[in-house]
């Protein structure tokens, strides 16, 4: 009986595990022979230096130093800019020793998580999670372990919780959702995305959004002072490896310095406007999208997990690109968008629109490093008088406008997939 079911597994989930195995291997081919700069990423030492960040500063709290001013057990000098929850894991014997295996641990932990959760059933399916998976921006967050990845794998262990119909289950999803958020800001977010993500009756919903005020205020009330601390320690890059509103601001802004002078509430507003109208606008040309599939529920509140995530994080501030991970949330939602009707060619355009968006954004690094845009002499938009520097300008500005365009179809289609119950 053990050999069938684990013959059944392995072919129900043989793309997956085959999945796995190229990610790791492609991974493994980058760090032994040091090729992460071929392929847009850029490799700092000690390998894992994400992670080693933290657990220095563990290192350095347990010693009696104020790690948000100064860290000198970290080999670049980083304060701490993350929860302060991190620090009071020293006291469960969390630590700077043995770098390699824990970092290795994070990332084949997050790596599994996402094969298990995009679960790709068809040799197109296939070739787009490679596309995302191997992605600069993925690869330099499991270059440096970042604890974004962390992050991704409670999260993630958040939203099956949430859809199980037990309410022990559910109340223990949104516990690792206030514990992320006391690890890092973002995840508090979900608070308010969680009551959009599962299809549940009139008292369920009433439970939860208890629930979910509840935890959301305790998280404020506690974490109100650090939060004020940490938010000007926090950085904020716009250059290369970098993506988000601001990042948009500043590219536009160095050709045509008087944008610089506008109000940046008119440029979210515009943003907001542009995103509201241009999703409403292919919602409206949409039919009513009904998916069937074992994992629906499921694979909606993680849709819904990862473009909040995705969306506030861009629309608030920039960030390194590594925070675009959280696109392999929407991945299972759109593949059964497309299997849901597939005749509808204009449905499967816009899945493989998102798609191809997301790959211009995660991918734009990889073409700067190899000079792929220098075969061309583009100095139009950006018309600075340097070749060079216009190139890379409109790299960057393409690699916005992609995004720009990804999160009109994503909020598209979490409107037309939205539950009428």
């Amino acid at each position: 009986m053990n050999k069938i079911r684990a013959h059944k597994f392995v072919r129900e989930y043989a793309l997956a595990i085959l999945l796995f195995l190229v990610w790791f291997l492609y991974i493994f081919v980058l760090a032994r022979y040091e090729l992460w700069r071929y392929v847009g990423v850029s490799h700092m030492k000690p390998l894992f230096a994400d992670l080693h960040a933290v657990l220095s500063a563990i290192q350095c709290h347990s010693r009696g130093l104020n790690v948000f001013e100064t860290n000198p057990c970290d080999v670049a000098g980083r304060v701490h800019v993350y929860g302060s929850l991190w620090l009071h894991l020293g006291a469960v014997g969390l630590g700077a020793a043995h770098l390699f295996t824990k970092g290795f641990l994070v990332d084949v932990a997050f790596m599994a998580i996402s094969v298990l959760l995009v679960k790709p059933t068809s040799k197109a399916e296939f070739a787009k999670c490679c596309l995302i998976v191997l992605s600069p921006a993925v690869t330099l967050g499991v270059e440096r372990a970042n604890n974004d990845l962390i992050i991704f794998s409670l999260i993630a262990t958040s939203a099956i919780l949430i859809t199980q119909k037990t309410r022990l289950a559910q109340v223990c999803g949104l516990f690792i959702i206030y514990m992320s958020a006391l690890l890092k800001f973002y995840p508090s977010i979900l608070f308010a995305a969680v009551l959009l993500s599962a299809r549940r009756n009139t008292k369920e919903l009433v439970l939860m959004t208890a629930l979910s005020l509840g935890l959301a205020a305790l998280w404020l009330a506690t974490n109100f002072n650090e939060l004020l601390l940490v938010k000007d320690l926090v950085p904020k890059p716009i250059d290369y490896f970098a993506t988000g509103l601001r990042a948009m601001w500043v590219y536009v802004g160095r050709p045509y310095p008087w944008v610089l002078t506008l109000s940046p509430t008119w440029l979210l507003a515009g943003f907001m406007a542009l995103i509201t109208v241009g999703a409403a606008s292919i919602a409206c040309r949409l039919k009513a999208i009904h998916v069937q599939s074992d994992r629906s529920t499921f694979n909606y509140a993680l849709f819904i997990f990862g473009l909040a995530i995705l969306f506030i994080t861009y629309t608030i501030n920039s960030n390194y690109d590594y925070r675009w991970v959280f696109f392999i949330f929407t991945m299972p939602w759109l593949f059964d968008i497309k299997k849901s009707e597939p005749d509808n060619k204009f449905l499967s355009c816009l899945v493989n629109l998102a798609i191809i968006c997301a790959a211009i954004t995660m991918w734009t690094e990889a073409l700067r490093a190899n000079s792929v845009f220098g075969i061309f002499n583009i100095n139009v938009f950006f018309n600075i008088g340097r070749s060079t520097f216009s190139i890379e300008l409109f790299q960057q500005f393409l690699k916005e406008i992609a995004a720009w365009g990804l999160f009109i179809v994503l909020f598209a289609f979490a409107i037309k997939t939205f539950p009428k119950k």
